[in-house]
C-alpha cells in the first residue's frame, strides 16, 4: 500500500521541517511544488529522504486573476508528477497542517476518498510566545476538506480540493490547521497576500481582499474570526460546541 503526500508551497521555511517530519511519518513518497519561494524552504525540503520530486515555478505571478487560475494548475501539476509512481493513495496537504488519520484504515475498500475536518488554530494572549505548535485554541468552525484519495481518471484541481467522480466518501480524520496561528508576523503577511492577489468576489460574501483588510493587526484572539467562542482540541467532538462552517469557508 503507497500513500504518497503531495503539496505546494511558497516560503515556508519557518514549518516545513516539522511538517514533512510529521508527514513522513505516514507516507511513503513526497512530492513538492515550490510557487518561487525566496527562502532557505528548498534547501530544507532537500534534507527529507521521502521528498522525491520538487518542481519549482520560474516567475512569480502577480496578477490576482492569474494567482487564482494557478491554485488549481500547480497542485494538478504536482499531482500528476506523484502518480506517475502508482500510488494507492494521495495525502494532499498544505505546509501549515497536521493530519490525525488515527481512525482512518486505507486497507478498507469501502471508500476512495476521505474529507478530513479541518479546525483553525489562533495564536491566544496566554500563549504568544510559544511555539505554534503549542497553541491550546482553535475556532469551533470546521469544514471537511477532501485531503486522501485514490487516484482516479478524470480528476482535477482547480483550487485546494480535487474535482472528481468519487464513489464512496468517507468522513474521518482531523486537521489542525496552523495558517493563522504561526506567528504575528506571519498572520500579517497572510493578510497582505490575500489582500494583493486573491480579491475575486464569492457568493454571499464580500471580496477576499476586504475581509482580510479588516483582519491586519488582529494576530490575538479572544474568539473566532466569526466572533465565537474558542475551544481546544479535545472538544473536537463535541457536536454542541463546533459548527459546520462549510458554506462560510473557515478562511
Amino acid at each position: 500500500m503507497k500513500v504518497f503526500g503531495v503539496t505546494r508551497i511558497r516560503n515556508e521555511e519557518d514549518i516545513i521541517e516539522n511538517t514533512l517530519e510529521h508527514v513522513s511519518s505516514f507516507v511513503d513518497e513526497i512530492y513538492i511544488f515550490d510557487d518561487c519561494s525566496t527562502d532557505s524552504t528548498i534547501s530544507k525540503c532537500l534534507k527529507f529522504p521521502k521528498v522525491k520530486r520538487i518542481l519549482q515555478a520560474k516567475t512569480w505571478e502577480t496578477n490576482p486573476h492569474k494567482r487564482q487560475v494557478l491554485e488549481g494548475t500547480q497542485r494538478q501539476t504536482i499531482y500528476n508528477e506523484a502518480i506517475k509512481n502508482n500510488p494507492d493513495w494521495i495525502y494532499y496537504f498544505d505546509a501549515d497542517e497536521y493530519a490525525d488519520l488515527d481512525s482512518i484504515e486505507l486497507s478498507d475498500t469501502s471508500y476512495d476518498a476521505y474529507a478530513l475536518r479541518l479546525f483553525d488554530f489562533y495564536i491566544t494572549p496566554e500563549d504568544i510566545e510559544k511555539s505554534y505548535k503549542e497553541r491550546k485554541f482553535m475556532g469551533p468552525e470546521y469544514r471537511d476538506i477532501l485531503t486522501l484519495f485514490r487516484p482516479i481518471n478524470g480528476l482535477r484541481f482547480y483550487s485546494r480540493v480535487p474535482q472528481a467522480n468519487f464513489i464512496n466518501i468517507g468522513h474521518k480524520g482531523f486537521i489542525k490547521h496552523y495558517g493563522k496561528a504561526i506567528s504575528v508576523e506571519q498572520w500579517e503577511e497572510t493578510c497582505n497576500y490575500y489582500i494583493n492577489f486573491l480579491y475575486e468576489s464569492q457568493p454571499g460574501n464580500s471580496t477576499i481582499s476586504e475581509k482580510w483588510k479588516k483582519r491586519k493587526g488582529k494576530a490575538i484572539h479572544t474568539k473566532s474570526d466569526f466572533n465565537r467562542e474558542l475551544i481546544k482540541w479535545e472538544d473536537r467532538l463535541d457536536d454542541t460546541k463546533i459548527i459546520n462552517n462549510s458554506r462560510g469557508q473557515a478562511e
